[in-house]
């Protein structure tokens, strides 16, 4: 196994998985799963009762992000999920939404200024699932709101990055390539293998603790 990949080679893995049975759905589903019992650990107590209120992108890392809510949401957690970006769009995240969506509050910040006004009043744990390997540039302007929202809890709540924290290009080798608006998470599960970003120094105050997580993928032999 190679000691990182990049996201081009990631999708190159994904996409042989796929071709070989592993379907991308599959993948979401134990993405998910395993991200879900390493935030269960990282939790001081049980889940039940607790407030999380979850961030979402539109593509598949919002969709990585459904499926930790619905298994946080099993573990007794009630779920606020923010559309940052409106609705998902890719077939598997709309999937995974559709099994979360009646028993959540949902914000969609394409349609409101103020969309933490009323979240069920303090969470105790918040989940970076917007941008994931295929973020790269700057955020918009909804994204720094969300990110800047979720920094301003640093030190009081945990905080946790599913894959990348939003903000960070997963191949990104220089500080000058990073939002400054990006999340600084307590802790970033990411999939299968690190990406360029988990290796760089400068990283460690937006990665904090790293876990790598196994979402199915046999890449000895994909490649």
């Amino acid at each position: 196994m190679l000691k990182f990949v990049t996201c081009g080679q990631m999708k190159i893995l994904e996409r042989r998985a796929n071709q070989a049975g592993l379907s991308y759905y599959q993948m979401m589903e134990n993405a998910g799963t395993a991200a879900a019992e390493i935030i269960c650990e990282k939790m001081p107590s049980s889940l039940a009762g607790m407030k999380v209120l979850l961030f979402c992108g539109k593509g598949n890392n919002g969709g990585d992000g459904f499926v930790v809510a619905r298994k946080l949401m099993e573990q007794g957690a009630a779920i606020t999920l923010a559309l940052v970006d409106g609705r998902p769009v890719t077939k598997d995240a709309v999937t995974n939404f559709d099994l979360v969506k009646q028993k959540s509050q949902i914000i969609d910040m394409t349609k409101t200024d103020m969309p933490f006004v009323d979240v069920n009043g303090r969470q105790d744990l918040m989940v970076d699932a917007i941008y994931g390997t295929g973020f790269h540039g700057q955020l918009n302007c909804r994204a720094i709101r969300a990110a800047s929202f979720i920094n301003q809890f640093k030190g009081k709540i945990q905080i946790a990055s599913l894959d990348i924290p939003s903000g960070l290009g997963g191949d990104a080798v220089r500080k000058s390539q990073v939002d400054l608006n990006a999340v600084r998470a307590d802790y970033t599960i990411t999939f299968h293998n690190k990406k360029p970003i988990h290796l760089q120094r400068f990283a460690k105050e937006y990665c904090g603790e790293l876990f790598i997580v196994d979402i199915g993928i046999d890449e000895e032999t994909l490649w």
